[in-house]
């Protein structure tokens, strides 16, 4: 069953209890009213036959009977003419002439109580309300009693038999209007339900361009937008996935290339004397430990990515991690007559991994060098930032910086600004890396550039944190970056 027709049918039933509810309380509450209602209907009745019957006494019961039914005709009331032990001597209606009303099984007294009711046997007729109008002496000085009564219907029975066709009325008026609007409402609620449904499916089956309209209650607006993003971020990820797979084959397609043709020469006798050789040998090398760096770069983004890697919380002293990395990018350096700089200043603890710190600074020193001309200079400075409890530490060169437009891209995976830098310089997946570790960490890393001027790299650590080992969560869905 559709969600539209199932809200419509939860609308009906309560409009049916809500109608119920309703006129069972409509009833409840009329019950006092209806009883003053008719006592005073009642009463005035009585007073009316008691004026036209005020001078009746004195008459014989064949004189008395006739005047009283004339009055009982235009007054439009029900009279009755008891005697002493309540024998119905006239009934205008012609009932209960000849019996003996009781009450509780006893003769009833009308004297002691001018006023209450005629109860006749369980399951019988339904009581009489009664007022004593007038107690007359007959010509023969027998006393009779002229009471006016009217029959006691339930309340309800009564009720209904009175208001049933308005309230049915309304009750059908109330129904149309409400059901026009439960199904108006139903088809505003199903209507932007369904339309997540169909881009769910075309989703599905790989269709990306379909957006949801940001409208109707904030409920269906959050999701609306929601999904948008959704399907924004899974469009970029596809998108992500299929360049991370063309940049990998490309990237393990040159050095396998190399490989082969070097390889095959050697086989092939194409290289006859031992220079050659040796040349072939060393090209099969070098491109053999290219691929070995790029299989482990794309092994520990695969373990970041899936939050296999254990990043250790401990208190740690930055000094002796940045002095290392950059004692073992000095011979790099210093093949390009690079002046590495580094202001060594008493640094707060931070608290992390030391491997994978160590790790970062390396591949940001190392970046840093192979893209400073040479005679260049390549900084590290610290900076403490009281305020977030955060710790930066810079790392600067005097390169040619990076454009503006491709600064937002240089944590891509495999992504490089010189399209025309000589392959083999790095796996272009350093700083991609370096970016997963910093988060990792809780930290931020960011990119800053003046083009001609040179580039720095700034990492922000936590400062004070639980030096308790913790390992990193796993990410439910992480996809390549590019």
């Amino acid at each position: 069953m559709k969600l539209s027709q199932r809200l419509i049918l939860s609308y009906i039933l309560i409009i049916m209890v809500s109608l119920l509810l309703a006129f069972s309380t409509l009833i409840l509450t009329a019950r006092p009213l209806q009883n003053r209602l008719n006592d005073q209907r009642l009463a005035l009745q009585a007073e009316r036959v008691k004026a036209e019957l005020s001078s009746s006494d004195k008459l014989s019961s064949d004189q008395l009977m006739p005047r009283i039914a004339n009055v009982a005709r235009r007054s439009r009331s029900r009279l009755l003419l008891l005697d002493e032990q309540s024998w119905v001597l006239l009934d205008t209606r012609q009932l209960l002439e000849g019996e003996q009303l009781r009450r509780f099984n006893q003769p009833l007294s009308i004297l002691e109580e001018p006023t209450g009711f005629f109860e006749f046997e369980p399951g019988g007729d339904p009581p009489l309300r009664y007022i004593l109008i007038n107690t007359f002496t007959l010509s023969d000085q027998r006393q009779v009693h002229l009471v006016i009564v009217d029959q006691e219907f339930p309340v309800i029975t009564r009720f209904i038999s009175e208001s049933s066709w308005s309230f049915v009325l309304a009750a059908i008026v109330a129904t149309l209007v409400s059901l026009l609007l439960s199904v108006l409402i139903a088809r505003s609620i199903a209507r932007p339900l369904q339309e997540i449904a169909e881009a769910t499916e075309a989703l599905a089956k790989g269709d990306y361009q379909p957006r949801l309209r940001e409208a109707g209650p904030l409920e269906i607006r959050q999701v609306a937008s929601s999904f948008n993003l959704m399907i924004e971020q899974v469009a970029a990820n596809q998108q992500a996935m299929r360049d991370f797979v063309s940049n990998v084959s490309h990237e393990l397609k040159t050095p396998l290339t190399s490989i082969k043709g070097f390889s095959q020469a050697i086989a092939e006798g194409a290289t006859p004397d031992i220079t050659a050789q040796q040349r072939a040998a060393t090209i099969i090398y070098q491109e053999a430990g290219r691929l070995s760096r790029l299989v482990e770069d794309l092994l520990d983004l695969a373990r970041l990515d899936s939050g296999q890697v254990m990043i250790r919380q401990q208190s740690l002293d930055l000094m002796p991690i940045l002095t290392h990395a950059m004692q073992r990018m000095l011979p790099q350096a210093t093949q390009k007559q690079i002046k590495l700089q580094y202001d060594k200043v008493e640094l707060p603890q931070v608290v992390g991994d030391g491997d994978r710190l160590a790790q970062v600074f390396t591949n940001l020193l190392d970046n840093a060098i192979r893209h400073t001309p040479e005679g260049g200079r390549v900084t590290v400075t610290t900076q403490r930032q009281p305020s977030l409890k955060m710790l930066d530490i810079s790392v600067t060169d005097t390169g040619g910086g990076i454009p503006a437009d491709e600064l937002a891209r240089v944590f891509e995976r495999f992504y490089q600004v010189d399209k025309s830098r000589k392959r083999g310089q790095g796996t272009g997946l350093g700083l991609a890396i370096s970016k997963e570790i910093v988060e990792a960490h809780g930290g931020t890393i960011k990119a800053e550039s003046v083009t001609g001027l040179g580039t720095r790299f700034v990492v922000s650590l936590q400062l004070n944190a639980s030096p308790a080992t913790k390992p990193r969560l796993p990410q439910l869905i992480k996809p390549p970056q590019l």
